[in-house]
Order: C-alpha cells, then structure tokens, then sequence
C-alpha cells in the first residue's frame, strides 16, 4: 500500500508457463519505479489464486498455457474481477486468437517480441482504462473483418452511430486518449467525451473498453 503522499504502483501479475520469458518480462518491468510485480505464475490455476490474493491492477496473460488456456482464464478473471486489466501476450498474429482474446474480456492483445517501450505502453494504456492491439495487428484483423459479412442487426446499429462516433470508436481501438483522438480529429477534448457518452448509450455499453469488444464482435470497419 503507498504511503501518504507517494503514488501508487501498478500492480501486474505475469502468466506465463515458460520460466525464462515469464523471468524475462518480470525484470523488465521492474526497471519502471511506478510498477510492482505482484506475482508469476506458469498457469492459469495458480494466477487465479494470486489474483484473488493480490488483485493486481494489470495481469499479462500469456495465450497459450497448459491446463486452462489464457482465453478461458481471462474470462474467469473478467467474471470475478472485472476491474482487473488483462493483457494478452502471444506468439501468434492471427485473426481468430486476437477476437477471442477481446470476446474473454482482454483489452489489449500484444506479441511476444514487443519492445520494452510497447510493453509499458500497452500497461499505461489499459491501466487508464483504454484498450490496445499493436497496429499492424488491428490492421490485420480489420481487413479480416472487412471481408466478412455483417449481421443485419449489426447493420442497423451500425446505422446509429454518425460518421465522426466511428472515427471516435476506431480511435478508441487504436488506444489513443481522449486528448490524443481530439488531436487526430482536430476537435476538443469536450467533444470526444460527448462522443464518447453518445457511442455508451447507442450500444448500450458502460465504458470504452466493451465499446471496442462490441465494435470487433460485430465486424464494424468504415
């Protein structure tokens, strides 16, 4: 717990069944004073245990585990602890383990070569609220999803949303802060918010982070 007048840390649980990457990830993070590492785990099982005992802000959860996969252990965490982050990390770029990773409840989806800088990035982001998949991999899964068909039901409330909500959306998914996207839009801050709201309540939706899952889940690209 921080003292009077000290800032809080970052508190991350890293999942990871192999004992040099986990190790590997762990040192990393600890070059950042404002990050405490919380604990390691090499599966699933034994995470869920540290979470509960923990409750970190932040777990990095590696995709592939034995035993519970990290797909069904962040659904776990979700359910249990929807205030918990998970970051996925991987090996693979493919389409299918990135949108199930978002359906779990994950909020942001990295490879396992990232750099340190994208590392901390990711971990800021999520922890602020935001979301983030590493662009060539949205990229990626947006062309996918560009090839698809669309339900009707996904067209109408598509329909709903105006042309700068799905800009606003887009940004969101990309993990720009709000002051980010009013730059890249060339609008205020103010504006984003009131985007924001409006794009909550048309999908029905609590926060930016279920916004983008929606938006995944139902294929929605300009």
């Amino acid at each position: 717990m921080a003292k009077a007048g000290e800032t809080k840390k970052t508190g991350i649980i890293i999942v990871e069944d192999h004992r040099l990457v986990r190790e590997g990830f762990a040192n990393m993070l600890r070059q950042r004073d404002d990050i405490e590492v919380l604990g390691e785990a090499g599966k699933a099982e034994d995470a869920l245990e540290m979470i509960r005992k923990h409750k970190p802000d932040v777990v990095l959860m590696d995709i592939k585990l034995p035993g519970i996969n990290g797909i069904e252990a962040t659904k776990q965490i979700k359910k249990e602890f929807p205030d918990v982050e998970v970051i996925m990390l991987s090996m693979y770029d493919e389409d299918q383990y990135v949108l199930e990773s978002v359906k779990a409840g994950a909020t942001g989806y990295v490879l396992k070569d990232i750099s340190q800088e994208e590392l901390f990035n990711a971990i800021d982001v999520v922890h602020k609220g935001g979301s983030l998949i590493q662009p060539y991999l949205a990229r990626k899964v947006l062309a996918s999803i560009a090839r698809g068909e669309h339900t009707e039901e996904s067209k109408s409330t598509l329909r709903q949303l105006s042309d700068r909500e799905i800009e606003v959306l887009q940004s969101v998914a990309e993990g720009l802060t709000n002051k980010e996207i009013a730059d890249k839009l060339f609008i205020s801050e103010k504006t984003v918010k009131a985007h924001l709201r409006s794009i909550f309540r048309k999908l029905e939706v609590g926060d930016r982070a279920h916004a983008v899952a929606y938006a995944m889940r139902r294929g929605w690209v300009e």
